[in-house]
C-alpha cells in the first residue's frame, strides 16, 4: 500500500474509534490511537503478546491490561476481527484489522509434528463460498452478515 493511501487508512480509523468512543461516552486517550495505528501498520494476524511485545519495543509505556481493554473496544467498534485458530499460545485469540478489509476466510498451517504450532496462516477468497451463502440463506430464509471458515492442515511432503 502507497504511503498516502495508508495515511488516509490511519486518519479514518482514528475518526472511527474517536466517534465510537464519543456515542459510547468512554475516555478518548492518546494510547487508544497508537495501539490501534500500531495495528494497523501490521501486515499479519497477532495476539496481544505480539502487540504488547511490538509496544515495549517501540519504548511505548502501555500496560498488558490497557491493550486487553483497548482490544475489547475495537473490537466491539468493527475495527478488528477475532479469530480462534487453535494454536498454542499463552493467549489463545489472534487478531486482525478488519476495517477495510474484504470477507475473507483462513487456511491454518501446523508445522510438522508439532503441537498446533502455527507455520503459516494463508487468507483466501473463493466465489464459490459466496453461492454456498447464497444457497443457506435461500433454503433457511436469512440473510447471512458474515462468516467465519478455516481449513487446518500441514503442507505435504
Amino acid at each position: 500500500m502507497d504511503p498516502k493511501q495508508k495515511d488516509l487508512n490511519i486518519t479514518t480509523i482514528k475518526e472511527v474509534l474517536r466517534q465510537y468512543l464519543l456515542e459510547k461516552g468512554f475516555r478518548n486517550t492518546p494510547e487508544r490511537y497508537t495501539i490501534l495505528e500500531e495495528i494497523y501498520s501490521m501486515e499479519h494476524h497477532f495476539n496481544v503478546d505480539d502487540l504488547y511485545l511490538l509496544m515495549m519495543q517501540k519504548k511505548y509505556h502501555v500496560s498488558k491490561a490497557t491493550i486487553y481493554n483497548t482490544i475489547e473496544i475495537f473490537l466491539d467498534a468493527g475495527l478488528i476481527r477475532k479469530h480462534q485458530f487453535g494454536e498454542k499460545t499463552l493467549t489463545s485469540s489472534s487478531y486482525e484489522k478488519s476495517y477495510f478489509d474484504k470477507q475473507h476466510d483462513h487456511l491454518v498451517i501446523y508445522k510438522k509434528d508439532s503441537d498446533k504450532e502455527i507455520e503459516e496462516i494463508i487468507e483466501f477468497c473463493d466465489p464459490r463460498i459466496q453461492g454456498i451463502k447464497e444457497a443457506i440463506e435461500n433454503a433457511f430464509g436469512v440473510n447471512i452478515d458474515s462468516h467465519s471458515l478455516y481449513f487446518y492442515g500441514t503442507k505435504k511432503n
